[in-house]
């Protein structure tokens, strides 16, 4: 049996290192931790609105309660919390500006001859489902 290259068999050559995995850098790290402590700012703003014992009530506890565990209120650095604020900020509006393109671009206009905008499918209500 003949000895393959290690570029054939996909392992390193024998008596080398494995290359280590590439860690993140501390910023990215720190914005992360960031968006998942508004992450869950979020959920306990919200939480009060579902009904008490549901099952999303539940989820969203457990969520609340998993990321606490892991990421703790002491963790919030401000400068850091405001500029992870900013881009959710700044990525709703981006969406919501994408929102009114698509509503725009799906509206259908006007036909010919004064009637109005194309009916799109049918609503659940209206297949019986």
């Amino acid at each position: 049996m003949a000895l393959m290259p290690p570029s054939l068999t996909g392992k390193p050559p024998m008596g080398s290192a494995p290359i280590s995995t590439p860690t993140g850098s501390p910023g990215a790290q720190a914005g992360a931790m960031a968006q998942l402590r508004e992450a869950i700012n979020i959920l306990n703003n919200t939480i009060s609105s579902l009904p008490v014992g549901s099952e999303l009530h539940s989820a969203v506890m457990a969520a609340i309660t998993q990321l606490n565990k892991k990421i703790p209120p002491t963790a919030e650095v401000p400068g850091v919390q405001q500029t992870a604020l900013r881009d959710l900020q700044q990525n709703a509006q981006k969406n919501a500006m994408l929102q009114q393109v698509m509503s725009s671009l799906g509206a259908g206009g006007a036909q010919p001859g004064g009637a109005g905008p194309v009916a799109g499918p049918p609503a659940p209500s209206q297949l019986g489902v």
